[in-house]
C-alpha cells in the first residue's frame, strides 16, 4: 500500500513522513511534462492507492505538446489524485480537462510545503475513512 507523492526538484527537499495512515510515502520529482507523464505511468504500473502532484509551471508549448498523452495518462490512473498548485490557473485540471478529475485541487498561496501538508492531510483522511477509522 502505498501513496506516490510526484513533485518539483527542490535544492531544499520538503520533508515527507514515510509512511501516512499505515501507506509507505514514495517521492518522484518531476520538473517537465514528459517527466510527469513518466512518473504517471511508474504511477500505474506500482499500483499506488493514491497519487498526491506538485503541478510545475510549463511553457504552452509544453501543454500543446504533451497535454493529450498527459490527460491519457490522469484517466488511466487507477487511483484518485489531488493536485497541488501555486495559482488557479497553473494546475492540470485546468490545462488538461481530464475525465478522471482529481479528488482535491489544492491551491495554496503561502507556499509549497502548506500545499504539501494539506494535500498529505487530504489523503490521510480519505484514507482513514475508507479503513474506517475516521
Amino acid at each position: 500500500m502505498t501513496i506516490l507523492l510526484i513533485r518539483q526538484p527542490s535544492p531544499d527537499p520538503l520533508p515527507v513522513p514515510a509512511q501516512l495512515a499505515g501507506h509507505a510515502i514514495h517521492c518522484a520529482h518531476c520538473a517537465t511534462l514528459p517527466a510527469l507523464l513518466q512518473c504517471l505511468h511508474e504511477a500505474r504500473l506500482s499500483a499506488a492507492d493514491w497519487v498526491l502532484i506538485e503541478a510545475a509551471a510549463v511553457e504552452p508549448a509544453q501543454w500543446m505538446e504533451h497535454g493529450q498523452a498527459l490527460c491519457a495518462a490522469l484517466d488511466a490512473l487507477p487511483a484518485p489524485y489531488i493536485e497541488m498548485a501555486a495559482n488557479d490557473d497553473g494546475g492540470l485540471d485546468t490545462h488538461l480537462h481530464p475525465q478522471h478529475a482529481p479528488a482535491a485541487t489544492v491551491v495554496c498561496s503561502s507556499g509549497r510545503a502548506d500545499a504539501c501538508r494539506l494535500s498529505l492531510a487530504i489523503a490521510e483522511r480519505r484514507l482513514l475513512a475508507a479503513a474506517g477509522r475516521a
